[in-house]
């Protein structure tokens, strides 16, 4: 098992709930996807200066509401 696995694995088994700043840009969106598939709790914070709500659809898309 490589370390990201079991750090999946880890997650998983204790859910905790993350803060994503710039959650509307193309990094926080990713790490939200990636937190939510992964049953976390996030709150996303996010000005739309340099990011895009079509970002945050897209993750929406991606993710079911489970």
């Amino acid at each position: 098992m490589t370390p990201y696995h079991a750090l999946c694995t880890t997650l998983r088994d204790n859910p905790n709930t993350w803060l994503i700043t710039g959650v509307a840009g193309f990094i926080g969106s990713n790490l939200l996807e990636h937190l939510l598939t992964l049953d976390q709790v996030v709150i996303g914070l996010d000005n739309f200066a340099t990011g895009y709500r079509h970002n945050l659809d897209e993750v929406q898309s991606l993710v079911s509401a489970e």
